[in-house]
């Protein structure tokens, strides 16, 4: 289960109304005795609880025990029992959260409305704990007693939100739909809206629906920004990014996140500055700026160590650990395991101590501490099993085989590595029925307004006939007679046609599925062999050996990439060249670790579509003359530029790679070399296949062009 975005939502979901406390401080200062207490109280009630620090909290909340029940105010007393559960320190161990939030229960069971309040924070804590059946109940009861007592919207539509998160968390869509509506049914302010509309992302973001869930972001965002509310602004702003970002869409994520950032500083938002700072941290190591991303990171953990919410800094840690193992930086990576894989045993966080225990594993393997290394390997091995939501597998699967492979238990390794597979299968394959789900429903849909189009249609018809009846009785009845007979003909003949149509439709939706199904599977065993042998070259020291370790692996991921391409495209015979290619030339990139301001890289590609037989050997082709480039055209460090360009002139298909290089060495012609030339015997051959023609020449640099007659069956896209 997702806890640890179910516990930031339900923080920011608690009613935060209010900006910056320091009033009330400066007035709680000016106050002596019992008439602290309202104060005290306001300071420790929703709109500021979640701002204020763990240690204020609880002294706000020890002098509220101590003054409400000498002056028998029942409200007061829950609200500092709640301020005093949600301000333990669960970070040291000694949380006795549960022992106040009794006492809270007890003192509000004659309280609707106190009640209300202590079950949203009970269902809050059961949450914490990964006890979803248990949080589920209080939620589901907090709903009741809104609807019995006829309490203030803003506590139906909260807890209506907190059911429907819970639900779609769990995959039960259906329910998690009816609750979030019933929710927006139930608003009576914008205030209400804001809130509808947040938990309505949250609920569409869990069941798989972005864009929906990005609009329901932006327009909670919307409605807080204008009533004022600028932490919850910041925070549903944050949560649209987050989305966007999963989308690859990188600079507009930047730019929300950014703004978030700025609306957080200006009310002293910490935890709303924490959780941005985090995202934007992810966000760079998407895009491969370590730099930055670690930068944010550590920004994000010195804040959140601050709140006393271990889940959440063992979340940053899990990040930071990964990207210092990306980056070699391996004593760094065992000295976070050393300090936060305890952390995570002690809250029985499975996700976060086996990614710890792996990425520590590949640390003291690396570092040549293999006893350490087998340690590691041992929680890792145990704490995988301990792990129960099927979305946060796959990249723990990666991590083992890792792990595995970096102590040469290469058997284990492969092992892991089609677990990850079939993992990343099992996702995809329920996106796909989730899918094909919604498509049938939309396809019953168009077809029962197509019915009653067609029923509409037949009883103009009627009409008609039966104003010829009153011209003519007896050339009426001819009429209707033939008619009778013609209809009766084409409704028989229309039954068959539709009969005829629905099975081909089958028959041919079930050859699609098949077919991708195939190519699925093909780029999967060839993704396999990719990794096997990604992993089989971080254990080889001899240059040569690795080179070619690694330009075979390129070959293998170029052609899985073909097989994407099919599996996923509009058609299952011909290929989208363009997308191809961009992600062919991307992918070598980053295999040869390519700075990108030293080596730039600029595409000219026809928007072509190619059969398989064309595809398959140019595809390889332009990974080979891509490759050379990379590896020998820019030696000591010299910044360059390669383009890749394809063109289709009348009959003639023409692949051209040229880079301002070190040029190559000709002999009439024809390259001369003394290094392996496996890659350019590997390039003529595959031309021979396409009967084309290679040219090579030089001028600033090199150019090598491929001419080949431009097969029939292929046709540009559209």
């Amino acid at each position: 289960m997702k806890v640890a975005p179910i516990i930031l939502f339900i923080l920011m979901s608690a009613g935060l109304r209010a900006e910056n406390p320091d009033s009330l401080r400066q007035v709680l200062a000016r106050l002596q005795g019992a008439g602290r207490l309202p104060v005290l109280v306001q300071l420790c009630d929703l709109p500021y609880r979640s701002i204020i620090a763990n240690e204020e909290g609880r002294q706000y909340a020890e002098e509220i025990l101590r003054l409400a029940p000498a002056a028998h105010d029942t409200a007061a007393w829950v609200t500092g029992c709640l301020c005093m559960a949600g301000k333990q320190s669960k970070a040291l161990g000694k949380s006795d959260a549960a022992t106040w939030l009794g006492q809270a229960q007890a003192l509000a069971a004659r309280h609707p409305a106190l009640m209300v309040k202590v079950l949203f924070w009970r269902g809050n804590y059961h949450l914490e704990l990964g006890q979803a059946d248990s949080a589920l109940a209080c939620f589901n009861r907090e709903v009741r007693l809104c609807e019995k007592y006829r309490l203030p919207a803003s506590e139906y539509v909260l807890s209506l939100g907190m059911a429907a998160k819970v639900y779609s968390n769990e995959g039960k869509a259906a329910l998690a739909d009816s609750l979030g509506r019933l929710a927006f049914r139930a608003c009576k302010s914008e205030q209400d809206s804001a809130c509808a509309f947040q938990q309505w992302g949250s609920v569409q973001e869990d069941l798989g629906h972005p864009e929906e869930a990005i609009r329901a972001y932006l327009e909670a965002y919307r409605l807080e920004l204008k009533s004022g509310n600028i932490h919850l602004a910041s925070y549903n702003l944050k949560q649209a990014a987050v989305v966007i970002r999963e989308q690859g869409r990188y600079v507009q994520a930047t730019g929300y996140l950014e703004e978030s950032i700025r609306l957080a500083k200006s009310v002293q938002y910490e935890p709303g500055l924490a959780s941005a700072y985090h995202s934007l941290g992810a966000l760079y190591k998407m895009t491969g700026d370590y730099g930055k991303a670690l930068q944010y990171f550590r920004q994000a953990l010195a804040m959140k160590k601050d709140f006393g919410r271990p889940r959440k800094i063992l979340t940053t840690i899990e990040n930071m650990a990964g990207l210092y193992l990306e980056t070699g930086q391996y004593d760094s990576v065992l000295a976070l395991c050393k300090t936060y894989l305890p952390l995570s045993q002690k809250i029985e966080v499975a996700r976060a101590e086996t990614s710890l225990a792996f990425c520590g594993a590949v640390a003291a393997a690396k570092t040549g501490r293999t006893e350490q290394a087998r340690s590691y390997l041992k929680i890792g091995e145990k704490a995988i099993g301990q792990v129960k939501a099927k979305e946060e597998l796959p990249p723990l699967y990666d991590n083992a085989a890792q792990a595995y492979a970096s102590l040469g238990f290469f058997e284990k390794a492969y092992r892991y590595q089609g677990l990850f597979q079939n993992a990343q299968d099992s996702i995809y394959n329920a996106e796909k029925s989730r899918i094909i789900a919604e498509m049938e429903t939309r396809f019953e849909t168009v077809k029962k307004e197509q019915e009653i189009t067609a029923l509409s249609n037949q009883n103009k018809l009627k009409n008609t006939q039966q104003c010829g009846l009153l011209g003519g009785l007896a050339l009426s009845v001819l009429l209707a007679f033939a008619l009778w007979r013609n209809a009766r003909f084409r409704k028989q003949h229309n039954r068959e046609l539709t009969t005829a149509n629905t099975e081909l439709n089958r028959k041919n939706h079930e050859v699609e599925t098949l077919l991708r199904e195939i190519h699925h599977r093909v780029k999967n065993n060839l993704q396999i062999i990719s990794s096997l042998l990604r992993i089989q070259a971080r254990h080889v020291s001899d240059e040569n050996a690795l080179d070619a370790l690694r330009t075979g692996q390129a070959r293998v991921r170029s052609m899985a990439l073909l097989h994407q391409c099919l599996y996923q495209g509009g058609q299952l015979k011909n290929i989208p060249i363009k997308p191809y290619l961009n992600d062919l030339a991307l992918s070598l990139f980053d295999a040869y670790r390519t700075d990108a301001e030293r080596i730039s890289f600029r595409t000219d590609l026809d928007d072509l579509a190619l059969d398989v037989d064309t595809a398959v050997p140019l595809g390889l082709i332009a990974n080979e003359l891509i490759t050379n480039s990379l590896k020998y055209a820019f030696p000591d460090g010299r910044k360059g530029e390669i383009l890749l360009v394809l063109k289709k002139k009348k009959d003639v298909l023409s692949l051209k790679v040229v880079d301002n290089g070190a040029g190559l060495p000709l002999d009439g012609g024809k390259p001369v070399t003394n290094r392996t030339s496996f890659g350019l015997e590997l390039v003529g051959s595959l031309t021979e296949k396409l009967n084309g023609q290679l040219f090579f020449s030089n001028g600033q640099g090199a150019t090598i062009e491929l001419v080949a007659p431009y097969p029939t069956s292929n046709v540009p896209t559209t």
